[in-house]
């Protein structure tokens, strides 16, 4: 496959925009029927569970460890199924729920909207199932997000709470009882006082998560139609924010979402120290408007969670963000990170702001984003498949077409100043066009990326470049991933660049993958 054919493809998909723009995505069953294999007696699960248990107790083996996590499961599956609180349907077949349950969440088992067994759920779209062996089942738990009403925590994602939990019956109690926690922070239980490490899938809940969500649906709405989606631009958590943690904040590119990033998220999340000392944060935004107003969205986001996490005593860690940015959005984040003075501001205006003929709210928004300062976190960034020079491809005649059905919005909003494109337009200088669409923005003639790359970046800023280049390797600048060439991807100076073998989609590239993960290795020894 050449190139240009690659690219042809895209774009032809591009243009299929008609139905998808009009069909919602099902969400999966959250419970079905009890499972036939679960429909024994409960009274014979548990005896069967009870035995298995202390066999396991006696013997440390796996044998009868997967005959006591049998049982538990079709118990779990009654548990999970059946009607009224789940205090309510452990009584029914014998057993408690344990007052300690989801102690690790800081949630009740209440607040739970279902659960649904790990192994159930396809792992397909996030890449391989990443599991621990141990003592439970693990599950899913899904907490809905309330409608209409406010978020569960502040940037919560807007479908729902995805959590990784094990479950399983403790018999060292008068009356079997439930526990479940979170094994990332509770790893290990206790059988007949022995301790012994909890089962865990960690694939399970990412996938689940972007089964349930709309942050991952109609891509191409979102370029075509971007004013549908501009009230959901925000920076999103899969759980409560935790000062003691690292942020990591994922940007996607353009004609995609946060989850372009969910296969490298499940390698990233399989492991002990980055569950320990990351969290993860998604960056959504409609890609078919200017990446200079997506960056000054981007800047309001990161700024206004920076309050939270001065509010939460987390401002040390929050210094120590990462960015990792693909495409368009590396775009955003080079933008944000450098020092534009009047350089974005020339482009549209010849006099001074003062001097500008508008309102009080459109000077602000001016000023947001033309005359702003770079963000002072993160302390890192990791650049993959960035057209930090732009992307010829955007010239072309298939790009151009799609650039003219998109339907910019007619009124922005940056942090919390609104102002009409119309007038905004009105006062930039006679020839130029008001916040261009994303395509329009992304071609190498767009006078931004002279801009931006003659702003000096924020000082003590770490930057790493992850770049693609088709089969066969070594063309040098006449490389390319199909679409962002070589000579665009590279910037100086950088800690480190890789090339990897891979077309644009560079995050769902295994060797990519690692070096990101090698290069937040690195960032925790050097804090």
């Amino acid at each position: 496959m050449s190139p240009p054919r690659q690219s042809f493809r895209t774009l032809t998909l591009l243009l299929s925009v008609t139905l998808l723009t009009q069909c919602g995505i099902p969400s999966p069953p959250i419970c079905r029927n009890i499972p036939r294999g679960s429909r024994e007696a409960p009274e014979t699960l548990l005896t069967a569970a009870r035995a298995a248990w202390f066999d396991f107790a006696r013997s440390h083996s796996p044998a009868d460890r997967a005959r006591y996590n049998a049982a538990v499961a079709k118990l779990a599956d009654q548990l999970r199924c059946g009607s009224g609180p789940f205090s309510t349907r452990a009584s029914a077949m014998g057993t408690v729920v344990g007052d300690r349950e989801l102690e690790a969440a800081k949630l009740d088992l209440g607040d739970l909207d279902s659960l649904v067994p790990a192994d159930s759920v396809s792992v397909r779209s996030v890449g391989t199932r990443h599991t621990d062996p141990g003592i439970g089942v693990p599950m899913v738990g899904w907490i809905s997000a309330p409608e209409k009403e406010d978020r569960r925590y502040e940037f919560a994602p807007p479908t729902g709470v995805p959590l990784s939990l094990t479950v399983w019956l403790d018999f060292d109690q008068d009356i079997p009882t439930w526990r479940m926690v979170y094994p990332g922070r509770v790893p290990n239980t206790t059988v007949a006082g022995r301790t012994e490490p909890l089962a865990a899938d960690w694939s399970a809940a990412n996938a689940f998560y972007w089964q349930m969500s709309d942050l991952d649906d109609l891509d191409i709405a979102k370029v075509i139609i971007p004013s549908r989606f501009i009230e959901e631009t925000d920076l999103y958590l899969a759980t409560p924010y935790d000062p003691e943690k690292i942020p990591v904040i994922f940007v996607h590119g353009l004609n995609s979402s946060p989850g372009t990033f969910k296969q490298m998220f499940n390698e990233l999340q399989r492991h002990a120290w980055f569950r320990e000392n990351y969290q993860a944060w998604f960056f959504s935004y409609p890609t078919g408007t200017s990446w200079i107003y997506n960056a000054a969205r981007f800047r309001a986001k990161v700024r206004a969670a920076g309050e939270l996490a001065a509010s939460r005593n987390g401002s040390d860690t929050w210094d120590d963000m990462v960015l990792v940015s693909h495409s368009m959005g590396g775009v955003i984040s080079h933008a944000s990170l450098v020092d534009p003075g009047t350089r974005f501001y020339d482009l549209y205006f010849d006099e001074p702001l003062p001097q500008v003929d508008i309102s009080v709210n459109g000077r602000q928004a001016i000023e947001r984003l033309l005359l702003y300062e770079p963000l002072a976190a993160p302390e890192r960034v990791i650049f993959l498949a960035t057209p930090h020079q732009g992307a010829p491809l955007a010239t072309r005649l298939l790009p151009n077409l799609l650039s003219n059905l998109i339907k910019l919005p007619k009124r922005i909003t940056i942090d919390v100043i609104q102002v009409t494109l119309a007038e905004i337009g009105n006062a930039f200088r006679d020839g130029a066009r008001p916040l261009e669409t994303s395509i329009g923005t992304l071609s190498p003639a767009f006078g931004g990326f002279e801009a931006m790359n003659a702003s000096p970046w924020r000082d003590d800023l770490k930057r790493h470049s992850i770049i693609g280049e088709w089969q066969p390797l070594g063309l040098g600048p006449f490389s390319s991933d199909g679409v962002v060439p070589d000579w665009s991807s590279r910037i100086e100076p950088v800690q480190s660049e890789i090339t990897v073998s891979s077309f644009h989609d560079v995050t769902k590239n295994l060797p990519a993958i690692q070096e990101v993960s090698a290069i937040l290795k690195l960032h925790l020894r050097e804090q």
